[in-house]
């Protein structure tokens, strides 16, 4: 799969082999975190599926923030067809350069798109500019627990590209890698890694 080919990944993927992992991942991150309103943005939302699942179980306003265009698209299409458009709302934009004031953000996601950003330390470094005090981070990936993931690990046996890809991933971003990263961009933050996945989680002081 072309890593642009925007309608396969929402229709294939996010809609089709994860989709039981957003509302799963979505609860999650809301009940380490306890924000349940506010301004969230999902950072690489892809076409949103995420957001949506945040949307629906809280109050918070989610912006999905992407740099595909046919992303924020399918993004605004899917938060039709869940009837969240009054929470849910999509524009273009990258981790490095993020359109906010500075303090203005109650809680950041990002599944699955910081293995894919020019700059991770620049990215970083925006989130905690734009987090308010008390807000909230998850930057990572993972499938929620281990059942899904070994049901999704099963479907996509056969997908080489998928398999290579993630394992590729998985060597140039080890643990330690967003270890290193928070001690260079001087946030203190941790990397939590369970069955559900792998996530480096930060908070601005209050």
């Amino acid at each position: 799969m072309s890593p642009f080919d925007a309608v396969h990944f929402n229709d294939k993927i996010m809609k089709g082999v994860f989709a039981k992992i957003y509302p799963v991942i979505a609860e999650d991150l809301l009940n380490r975190c306890g924000i349940r309103s506010g301004l969230c943005l999902d950072l690489g939302g892809g076409p949103g599926m995420l957001a949506v699942r945040l949307a629906e179980i809280s109050d918070l306003q989610v912006i999905v923030v992407d740099p595909v265009p046919e992303c924020i698209e399918l993004a605004e299409e899917n938060a039709a067809e869940h009837g969240r458009c009054d929470q849910v709302s999509a524009q273009l934009g990258q981790a490095e350069k993020l359109n906010f004031a500075e303090g203005s953000v109650d809680l950041v996601v990002s599944r699955g798109s910081v293995y894919f950003w020019n700059d991770q330390a620049e990215g970083f470094r925006e989130i905690y500019r734009v987090l308010r005090p008390g807000g909230w981070a998850f930057i990572g990936g993972g499938f929620g627990n281990a059942e899904l993931r070994d049901e999704i690990l099963a479907t996509m046996a056969d997908d080489a590209e998928w398999k290579s890809g993630r394992a590729e991933r998985a060597a140039k971003f080890p643990p330690s890698y967003f270890e290193e990263l928070l001690a260079e961009v001087g946030i203190e933050g941790t990397v939590d890694i369970s069955d559900r996945g792998s996530w480096t989680i930060f908070t601005k002081a209050a």
